[in-house]
């Protein structure tokens, strides 16, 4: 039998998930739109295709990557949401009263 994680310490662990994930999401479309924008490619689209990298990745490889980082954070942010449920019903109960 596992002993029970203190709810401080898995608050902690949760913000940390979220802000590793929101922080990459947010440099990853950077990247996209700043290093990698979408384009019709070499002329166009006419003639050769000759596609961009960074770091050695194509923009496809980018945006796959974007795109479960971002599944990812809305997981933990439901995980998050669900935690303190009783906590989002109690501050809106009080905030209605006032």
């Amino acid at each position: 039998m596992s002993p029970r994680i203190k709810s401080s310490t898995r608050n902690y662990v949760l913000f940390i998930i979220m802000s590793v994930l929101a922080a990459l999401e947010v440099a990853f479309g950077f990247i996209l739109w700043l290093i990698l924008p979408s384009g019709g490619g070499y002329m166009g689209g006419r003639g050769l295709l000759t596609e961009a990298t960074f770091l050695s990745w194509p923009r496809h490889s980018w945006l796959g990557f974007h795109n479960w980082l971002g599944v990812a954070l809305l997981a933990v942010v439901l995980v998050h949401i669900i935690v303190h449920r009783k906590w989002i019903v109690s501050m809106t109960k009080k905030l209605r009263r006032n």
